[in-house]
């Protein structure tokens, strides 16, 4: 089977280097965890599971847009789980549990991360729910055509994954205030619709082409 990633052909490239450089880094603490019994899926599973006490930060001044303390709280709440998310890797690789399902699990971690903020945002007022509905729905499109595309070996030249970018951006509400989410995810569902139209075309001419 192809390798299951959502990497664009450039990060592909260095993407072995950045995992050996982060398991050293890592290394120490991999140890402790598997010294505690604690699994990649177990790292995994508590890396979503940050995401309920920043939803309760975030939701529980409804129907008023929470304040940026607890936009700030939220916010450190969800680099939690982004945190949590990078050691499930070097786990599984330093107790040879790594592989494909591995590879998926993570994927699914990391995006219902960006699925779950996403609606947090909406329901606490911070960006519009239409707006966030096509964020999410475009995202996942473009994430979708990514893997089909390094399984059909034609990678995208380059991805942007904006999720990152939201999570900075709720930060910055949180230190400072400033509520620039809606102008930037409109600009990121932009760019997620070029690329899951380009994409689309891509799969089409490679399903298409000669056998």
């Amino acid at each position: 089977m192809t390798d299951f990633n959502y990497f664009a052909e450039r990060e592909q490239a260095g993407q072995k280097k950045f995992q050996q450089l982060r398991d050293g880094i890592f290394r120490p603490v991999i140890r402790l965890l598997i010294a505690c019994r604690i699994s990649a899926n177990v790292v995994s599973a508590l890396s979503i599971l940050m995401l309920a006490p920043a939803g309760w930060y975030l939701l529980r001044s409804l129907p008023d847009v929470p304040p940026a303390s607890d936009g700030l709280i939220a916010a450190v709440l969800v680099w939690l789980h982004v945190g949590l998310d990078a050691f499930d890797g070097p786990l599984a690789r330093e107790t040879g549990t790594a592989g494909p399902a591995g590879a998926f699990t993570d994927m699914c971690v990391d995006h219902s991360g960006m699925l779950i903020t996403s609606c947090l945002l909406a329901g606490s007022g911070l960006i519009d729910g239409t707006l966030a509905a096509v964020y999410v729905s475009s995202y996942t499109v473009a994430v979708v055509f990514t893997v089909w595309l390094n399984m059909l070996n034609r990678p995208f030249p380059l991805v942007m994954r904006t999720k990152y970018l939201l999570y900075l951006l709720l930060t910055l509400f949180g230190v400072s205030g400033q509520n620039w989410l809606p102008q930037a995810v409109t600009a990121f569902c932009g760019i997620h619709i070029v690329f899951a139209v380009w994409g689309f075309f891509r799969v089409r001419n490679t399903l298409g082409g000669p056998k």
